[in-house]
């Protein structure tokens, strides 16, 4: 190989890095620790502003203390699994930093999951303590019924505002369920005594994939995991050097762009980690009125904010705007500058690129612009390779191929899944390295441009491969189209074709002269980003195309469901509904 021409080797990610960028030390201690020695200089700094709860570091570090002896009073024990499902409270935040400091795994179940689906986890993870928000008798009744659930804690709708954690209480064994207030009193007579540190090498958090194109997997993350994607991150995208930073968080914990990328790495800056359990159209203004610095968000977040912000509300404090889950495409990026400058806001738009087992991959840095449709610089810290899907060659700058990531960020393992774990991780030339499963290429300044997923693609009756997500891309990157996804469905002649689901821009109606001008943008060569010049090769095209007024999402991520869409797209062809050929033959 030939240094110049390969990633892996330049690492040009790591150009403009000192050192101690390039080589970050890890603390060899867990995340709670982390956090209440960095914090040692600021405890009367607010943390945490949920509703209109204020809690200083001081107040979170020492609630996480009363509520780590109650879980301890009420069994639970190092390398078990306590199952949080609330909103993004203060309250959730706290009881991870509980459990991570007594050495405690946390697993964070969306809060909108069904009965079955939280059972279904709570017996996956074996979980004697269960902590939820605002459940019934009946709700609770039916989870003990169901699962080996020993106590369910839970948050009364009324408290969230409170810091209180000293109700009266008296702990039995019958107890349908716990008043989580109720936890200081638990805890009150115990002799809180100082912990032995959990080390770095020790599991602190289970967290899920989107889910977007399967069933989601259960991925086991280290505190060393945590810490060094937070720290790579950092030494990345250098918002250190943000003043006065306030972070809104808007994603469930149940993702690592809520809990660790938003949540967490604020806690770590010493900063306010603004909390939005709750955004909507009817909420956005109230959040964004407490003046966050940065935003992490997505697209649909940016949109809704550009559809109902008042027209007089003052957006200055707001100096960045980073999108995790998905992309700001470039229309995005320009509506989202003009918006924000429209409202006294001179704004950075970003995008971050992660998964569960990564936490991030790459991110846009501070003081730099967008390149439009890249997922940002690949971590400093990290180590990143292009190769052959198949034969697994490295494939020099620009030049696609499949997405391998090394670093101390990436994941322990799949819970109780030794075999599909190995099935991902891959040792090249000594170095272990994570099968991403995402298509793309690095450029020579180290930004990864996306443009697939190995488990998003089809082979024909031809033999031809066709990756749906690069079809996606190049559609999206059309003038009048707001949003895509590409979709395989079978066909009797070609086993596979694709079938792309549009959502027009505003201006543009659908029709059949619309129909005809994206057929032909198919087959001409399109710019998409860093001015990349590509093209559609004809099998490629899209076989069947619907005009929709939005894609169906996962609610907790806001990630495309490929799945809803695959079945949906099935259903038509077979009815012969809503669907229209525009290959060229």
């Amino acid at each position: 190989m030939i240094k110049g021409e390969y990633p892996s080797i330049d690492l040009p990610q790591s150009i403009n890095s000192t050192f101690f960028e390039k080589n970050p030390l890890i603390p060899n201690t867990n995340i709670y620790t982390t956090i209440k020695l960095l914090s040692a200089f600021y405890k009367d700094r607010c943390a945490v502003n949920c509703f209109d709860l204020n809690a200083n570091y001081g107040k979170l570090l020492d609630d996480a203390v009363t509520i780590s002896v109650a879980l301890k009073e009420l069994g639970a024990k190092k390398g078990q699994v306590v199952s949080v499902c609330m909103p993004n409270f203060y309250q959730a935040l706290a009881t991870f930093l509980a459990c991570n400091r007594i050495g405690v795994v946390t697993t964070f179940i969306d809060s909108r999951a069904s009965i079955d689906d939280i059972c279904y986890y709570l017996n996956e993870f074996e979980t004697p303590i269960f902590i939820n928000y605002n459940s019934s008798l009946l709700e609770n009744k039916q989870i003990k019924s169901k699962t080996n659930v020993k106590y369910i804690v839970t948050l009364d709708k009324n408290k969230v505002n409170s810091l209180d954690l000293l109700g009266d209480y008296r702990l039995t064994s019958s107890d349908e369920k716990i008043d989580f207030s109720s936890l200081g009193s638990i805890s009150k007579f115990q002799k809180i005594k100082f912990e032995k540190l959990h080390g770095a090498n020790e599991d602190a958090l289970i967290l899920f994939t989107s889910g977007s194109t399967g069933k989601p997997k259960s991925v086991v993350l280290t505190n060393k995991n945590v810490l060094a994607a937070e720290i790579y991150a950092k030494n990345t995208s250098h918002t250190e050097n943000i003043t006065g930073l306030k972070t809104l968080t808007c994603v469930p914990f149940s993702y690592p762009y809520g809990l660790i990328t938003s949540a967490l790495t604020t806690l770590l800056w010493g900063k306010e980690a603004i909390l939005a359990p709750n955004i909507s159209k009817d909420t956005v203004n109230y959040y964004y009125k407490k003046n966050p610095s940065i935003v992490f968000g997505s697209p649909a977040l940016l949109d809704l904010t550009m559809k109902n912000v008042d027209a007089n509300l003052d957006l200055s404090s707001v100096t960045h705007f980073i999108s995790g889950g998905d992309f700001l495409t470039p229309q995005h990026y320009k509506r989202g500058i003009e918006f924000f400058k429209a409202h006294g806001a001179d704004v950075e738009l970003g995008n971050g690129f992660g998964n569960a087992e990564t936490v991030s991959i790459g991110s846009t840095p501070v003081g730099v612009p967008l390149k439009s449709e890249t997922a940002g610089k690949i971590l400093v810290g990290s180590k990143a390779m292009i190769v052959n899907p198949e034969t697994f060659e490295e494939k020099k700058y620009n030049e696609e191929g499949l997405l391998l990531i090394s670093g101390k960020h990436v994941f322990k393992g799949y819970y109780k899944n030794e075999e599909l774990t190995k099935a991902v991780k891959i040792n090249i030339k000594g170095t272990e390295y994570y099968n991403t499963g995402t298509i793309g290429y690095i450029d020579k300044d180290g930004y990864f441009t996306p443009t697939g997923r190995t488990s998003r693609f089809y082979i024909m009756s031809s033999l031809n491969k066709v990756y749906c997500d690069n079809v996606q891309n190049i559609i999206s990157s059309f003038d009048c189209v707001k949003d895509c996804a590409v979709v395989k469905v079978s066909d009797e002649d070609e086993l596979y074709v694709n079938k792309a689901y549009i959502v027009l821009n505003e201006g543009y109606e659908p029709s059949d002269e619309m129909l005809k001008k994206i057929s032909e943008m198919c087959y001409l060569p399109t710019v998409i980003a860093n001015d990349r010049i590509t093209q559609l090769k004809p099998y490629e095209v899209p076989a069947y195309i619907e005009f929709v007024s939005e894609l169906p999402r996962i609610k907790s991520s806001e990630k495309i469901n490929y799945i809803a869409l695959e079945e949906d797209a099935k259903e038509k062809l077979e009815q012969n509904s809503n669907m229209r050929l525009i290959r060229k033959k």
